[in-house]
């Protein structure tokens, strides 16, 4: 989704994208972190410039990453719906593409424009799975013997359905953002016209006319990036909710109050150097778990069942979840998780390193929803763990934000200590969650 706007300091025109938090003026070469009080608000131009009465009409937008667990295992994929906010029968219930293909602005208050008020805040219930209980058509391939002749058999593939029975058992949404985006309508010949294809709708004019308006007092309001201890510029990205300055070595959370700081550290690599280092960030979380002790490493590897040999160091070294503190792709985000978790790596220095940082763009909160699903995917004893999933709580312990070293090549990043890597354009298409 793409969002019109003007620069602040010098009024030209840019360009942004929907996850986009930093605003880079090509122009006056500012650079100002965008943040809105609680959810930000767009709206969709009509069609005609010069319709005398707007009345736009608010729609939930919802986008990030989904996951369940289900009795065959964990699943996994992209969320991005749209949902009606006002009780106004005979407006279409989605927005269908427009969220994706048309131009936005934010939204603000003009001369004849009446923006619609939501019936409500938004309910998670409205991306959520509707049933706990599912069933699925399963295709297995399987082979049987059939008699070709009075003395001879042969063996051919047979493809048999099933229709399976899957238990939800946990769900999680992550790296989640809500907007409001405001679609354009007219009234004229007492019927209700859609703004965008001036298409008649089922809708009565006097609902539209009638409804509940709002003033638009909400606003887009943008913070300096500049270090507030040295006033360096920061190293930051365009959706980062983390910036360094590598001027003093510190690390800034970006809130809607100003900047404040952050704990990190890195991790130093005894591979050789074998092409350009890059650091990707990840939260090292220590959990409680009801039911369960994971205190150490070992009470990690028992709890799993993994298929490793335990260690008599294991039972004093701590247990962390590794979660990427930077969005990619569902899929490679649990694997990376999932892979961190087991190699667990050591040993931290708490200078910033010289050499490129993948921004944090995943804040902990997000990232630690997770954790249900990451231990669920690593479990081997997912027949009777699952199950108890409704009743397991996790809180955090300890977190701290840590920088692991990667090496760069054409393809991938590659993490040689632990033997793990990456694709870079899962990044590419995580920044756009």
């Amino acid at each position: 989704m793409r969002i019109e706007h003007e620069c602040p300091q010098c009024g030209a025109p840019v360009v942004l994208d929907e996850t986009d938090r930093l605003l880079s003026c090509g122009f006056c070469k500012t650079k100002l972190f965008i943040q809105a009080a609680d959810h930000f608000r767009y709206s969709i131009l009509p069609h005609d410039p010069f319709l005398e009465d707007v009345f736009y009409v608010p729609y939930w937008r919802y986008r990030g990453m989904h996951f369940l667990c289900k009795t065959g295992g964990v699943e996994n994929g992209l969320i991005d719906k749209t949902f009606l906010a006002a009780d106004i029968p005979g407006i279409p219930q989605s927005l269908g593409l427009r969220a994706q293909s048309l131009k936005l602005t934010f939204a603000r208050p003009g001369k004849n424009t009446h923006f619609l008020k939501p019936a409500g805040a938004f309910d998670l219930s409205l991306a959520a799975a509707k049933n706990t209980v599912e069933y699925d058509l399963v295709r297995t391939e399987d082979t049987r013997i059939v008699r070709t002749s009075e003395d001879d058999y042969d063996i051919v593939p047979e493809v048999r359905l099933e229709i399976r029975e899957e238990h939800i058992y946990h769900e999680t949404f992550l790296a989640d953002t809500v907007s409001i985006i405001y679609a354009p309508y007219y009234v004229r010949s007492n019927k209700v016209y859609d703004g965008v294809t001036d298409d008649a709708t089922g809708s009565e004019p006097g609902r539209v006319l009638g409804a509940e308006t709002t003033e638009g007092a909400w606003k887009v309001s943008f913070l300096p990036t500049i270090c507030p201890n040295c006033g360096w510029d920061t190293i930051s990205g365009r959706d980062s909710c983390i910036v360094f300055c590598a001027k003093c070595d510190r690390a800034w959370r970006v809130t809607e109050k100003g900047l404040f700081p952050s704990e990190f550290s890195r991790l130093a690599s005894n591979a050789p150097h074998g092409g350009p280092r890059v650091y990707l960030p990840f939260w090292r979380v220590s959990v409680t778990m009801t039911g369960t002790r994971l205190d150490s490493y070992a009470d990690f590897i028992r709890f799993a069942n993994l298929p490793r040999a335990l260690q008599p160091s294991w039972e004093d070294k701590p247990f962390y979840f590794w979660l990427p503190a930077f969005k990619t792709t569902p899929s490679v985000f649990l694997r990376t998780a999932k892979q961190l978790t087991i190699a667990s790596p050591e040993g931290a220095g708490p200078a910033l390193p010289p050499v490129a940082i993948i921004p944090v763009n995943l804040p902990l909160d997000d990232a630690f929803s997770a954790t249900k699903t990451v231990i669920s995917d690593l479990t081997m004893r997912k027949k009777t763990f699952l199950p108890t999933l409704p009743d397991i709580t996790i809180a955090v312990r300890e977190a701290s934000l840590v920088l692991l070293p990667f090496i760069e090549n054409n393809q991938e990043l590659v993490q040689p200590d632990i033997n793990f890597s990456l694709f870079k354009n899962t990044l590419k298409v995580g920044g756009n969650i």
